[in-house]
C-alpha cells in the first residue's frame, strides 16, 4: 500500500498505454489501477474494469473522461445567475446514461427569492433523483449526504465554477481542504479555484471528487433522452397513435398537444444534438474500419497465394 501522494507520482507503463491509446481509452481520475515498483518507482500496470465513466464531448477532439467508478454525482447548481434547468437536463442525461445515481443540490438560497418554485421546477425535471436546498457552509450538509457516504462509496461533484462544489467538498471533510472563492457581482459566475480533479477520502470512508467548473456541457452520444432525463415524455409517449411517432408533425401525438412547448422544444434540440454526435463518431470509425477491413484483406491474400504455392 503506498500513500497517496507517492500514487500522484505514478505513470502508466508504456504497454498499458499503448493499448488504452489504441482502444481510444486512457485513464481518468477514480480508475482502479495495479501498482508495481521498479528500481524505487512506481508504474501503473493495469486498469481495472470500470463500473461507470462519466465523459462529454470535446466536439473534433473527441471526448473527455471526467471520472470513473463513481457510485452518485452530485449535481451542484446555484441559486443566482447560474440557475439553468437546461443545463440541469445534460447533466441528468450524463450520468443516467453512464448508470450513476444522480443528486441534486440547489446552494445559495438566500439569493433566490422563490425558494419553493425553483425547487419543484428542478424536481419536475429530476424525477427520482433527490433535489435538496443547501446552505453549502451549514451543518445540514452533513445530515443530507450522510446516507450517501458509506464505506466504499464514490461521489462526485459537477457543476459550473462559483456553485459551491468546493465548499461543499471542505464541509464534509471538516477541513479547509480546497480553496474557494466568491462569484462576479455583474454575472455571478465563478473565478475556477479548482482547476483540477481531486480525489479525498472522507472521515467515513467514503471517497469524493471534486472536480473544475462545466458550464458548457456537450453530450457525448451514448445518452438516451427519452430513458435519461424526459420520464415525462417517455409516459406521454405510451398513447401517441403511432408507436413510432417521432413526436414532430404526426396526428394523434401525445407529446406535442400534452407537453408545455418549452420543455419540447428542449426535448427536440437535445435529441437533435445527440443524432450529430453520433453520426460524428460513425464518421470518425469509418476510415479505421475501412483500414482495419483493408488490412484483412491483404494478409488474406497473401496466405491464399502461399497455399496456392503449397498446391502446385
Amino acid at each position: 500500500m503506498h500513500d497517496g501522494v507517492a500514487l500522484l507520482r505514478t505513470l502508466p507503463l508504456p504497454a498499458l498505454f499503448d493499448r488504452l491509446e489504441q482502444a481510444g481509452d486512457g485513464l481518468a481520475v477514480g480508475d482502479w489501477v495495479l501498482v508495481v515498483e521498479d528500481g524505487g518507482s512506481l508504474y501503473i500496470s493495469e486498469r481495472l474494469a470500470r463500473s461507470s465513466l462519466l465523459q462529454r464531448s470535446r466536439g473534433e477532439n473527441g471526448v473527455q473522461r471526467i471520472v470513473a467508478n463513481v457510485d452518485t454525482a452530485v449535481l451542484v447548481m446555484a441559486l443566482d445567475g447560474d440557475y439553468n434547468p437546461n443545463r440541469m437536463e445534460r447533466y441528468l442525461l450524463m450520468v443516467r446514461a453512464a448508470s450513476v445515481a444522480p443528486l441534486i443540490v440547489l446552494t445559495k438560497p438566500d439569493r433566490c427569492e422563490d425558494l419553493e418554485a425553483r425547487r419543484q421546477e428542478i424536481a419536475m425535471l429530476a424525477g427520482d433523483a433527490a433535489v435538496y436546498l443547501l446552505d453549502a457552509r451549514t451543518p445540514a450538509v452533513l445530515r443530507v449526504f450522510a446516507p450517501y457516504l458509506a464505506e466504499g462509496q464514490t461521489l462526485v461533484l459537477l457543476g459550473s465554477s462559483g456553485v459551491g462544489k468546493s465548499t461543499l467538498m471542505n464541509t464534509l471533510l471538516g477541513a479547509e481542504a480546497q480553496r474557494t472563492g466568491s462569484t462576479r457581482e455583474y454575472d455571478d459566475r465563478g473565478r475556477h479555484t479548482t482547476t483540477t480533479r481531486t480525489l479525498r477520502l472522507l472521515p467515513g470512508g467514503a471517497c469524493l471528487i471534486d472536480t473544475p467548473g462545466i458550464r458548457e456541457l456537450r453530450l457525448g452520444g451514448d445518452e438516451d433522452v427519452a430513458a435519461d432525463a424526459f420520464d415525462d415524455i417517455r409516459a406521454l409517449a405510451q398513447h401517441c397513435r403511432f408507436r413510432d411517432c417521432r413526436h414532430e408533425q404526426e396526428p394523434g401525438c401525445a407529446v406535442t398537444s400534452g407537453l408545455p412547448p418549452a420543455r419540447l422544444a428542449n426535448y427536440r434540440k437535445l435529441r437533435g444534438e445527440l443524432a450529430q454526435q453520433q453520426q460524428a463518431r460513425l464518421e470518425t470509425k469509418a476510415p479505421k474500419l475501412r483500414d482495419k477491413t483493408a488490412d484483412k484483406a491483404s494478409k488474406s491474400g497473401k496466405h491464399s497465394s502461399r497455399d496456392d504455392s503449397k498446391k502446385r
